[in-house]
C-alpha cells in the first residue's frame, strides 16, 4: 500500500506530463494542409466576396470593394489560435539539415494563403465599419464605382498593416525557433546558426528579404548553397539553416 501511494504521489507531481499532453509540432501539419487546400481551392472559386480592401482606377473607371465574412471571420480566429498552440509545442529533435530549396519555396506560398486568410478577414472589419457609418446600411460586404472621401486611406492603411503583420507572422517562429504553419506542413523549420543568436531585427527583416527571394527562386538552387547545411544565400546573410521536422 505504502508503494501505490508513493507512486500516486510522484504522479500527482507532474501534472504537465499526465494531464496536459502537448502535440508535437510535426504533427500540426495534418490541421494546417486540409485548411490551406481549401483556402486554395476557394480562392478559384469565380465571384468570390472581397475581404479586406480593394480601390482601383482602370481607363477612369472606379471599383472599390471590402468588408469581410462571418465564416472568414471564425476561421480567421480559429487559425490565429492554432498558430499560437503550434508556437509553444514541443519540435522533437530537429538538428538533421534540410538540402533541398524545393520544399522552402512551396512552403512560402502555404504561408502566404495562411497568413493573408488569419488577417485580411479581421482587416476588413474597419471598411465594413466605414462603409455602415457612411451609408446607414450594413452589409458585411459590399462594392461600388463610386469614389469616398476614405477610400484610399483605409485601403493604404490596411495593406501597410498588413506587411506589417505577415513580417510578424514569420518572424515570431524564428524568435521561438518553431516553425511557421507552411514549414510544419513541409516538414522541416528554419532556425539561427548555434553561433549566430537571432536578433529582433534580423528576425523581421529575413521576411521581407524572403520575398525577394522568392521573386528569384530560379537562382537559389545555385547561388550560396551549403547542403550539407541547409543553406542558400538567404540563410548566410541572416545566419539560418533549415532543418527536417523529425
Amino acid at each position: 500500500m505504502d508503494t501505490i501511494n508513493q507512486q500516486i504521489n510522484q504522479r500527482a507531481g507532474q501534472p504537465e506530463c499526465i494531464l496536459n499532453p502537448t502535440m508535437q509540432a510535426r504533427n500540426f501539419r495534418w490541421i494546417f494542409l486540409p485548411i490551406a487546400v481549401c483556402l486554395l481551392v476557394w480562392s478559384y472559386i469565380p465571384n468570390s466576396a472581397t475581404i479586406g480592401a480593394s480601390a482601383q482606377r482602370v481607363n477612369g473607371d472606379y471599383h472599390f470593394a471590402g468588408g469581410t465574412q462571418p465564416g472568414a471571420l471564425a476561421l480567421a480566429v480559429g487559425m490565429i489560435g492554432l498558430y499560437f498552440f503550434l508556437m509553444h509545442s514541443p519540435v522533437g529533435n530537429a538538428d538533421a539539415p534540410l538540402p533541398g530549396v524545393f520544399r522552402r519555396f512551396v512552403a512560402f506560398w502555404l504561408d502566404f494563403i495562411l497568413a493573408m486568410m488569419s488577417t485580411a478577414p479581421i482587416l476588413g472589419i474597419a471598411p465594413m465599419l466605414t462603409e455602415w457609418k457612411r451609408t446607414g446600411e450594413f452589409a458585411w460586404n459590399f462594392e461600388r464605382d463610386t469614389p469616398a472621401r476614405y477610400d484610399w486611406w483605409i485601403s493604404g492603411a490596411i495593406t501597410l498593416i498588413l506587411f506589417a503583420l505577415l513580417a510578424l507572422y514569420n518572424a515570431y517562429p524564428l524568435l521561438r525557433r518553431r516553425p511557421t504553419p507552411g514549414t510544419c506542413i513541409m516538414g522541416y523549420m528554419v532556425v539561427a546558426d548555434e553561433d549566430s543568436p537571432l536578433t529582433l531585427t534580423k528576425a523581421f527583416v529575413r521576411p521581407l528579404v524572403g520575398f525577394f527571394a522568392v521573386c528569384t527562386a530560379y537562382v537559389a538552387p545555385f547561388i550560396g548553397r551549403d547542403r550539407a547545411k541547409g543553406k542558400f544565400w538567404l540563410d548566410h546573410l541572416f545566419g539560418t539553416q533549415a532543418v527536417k521536422l523529425e
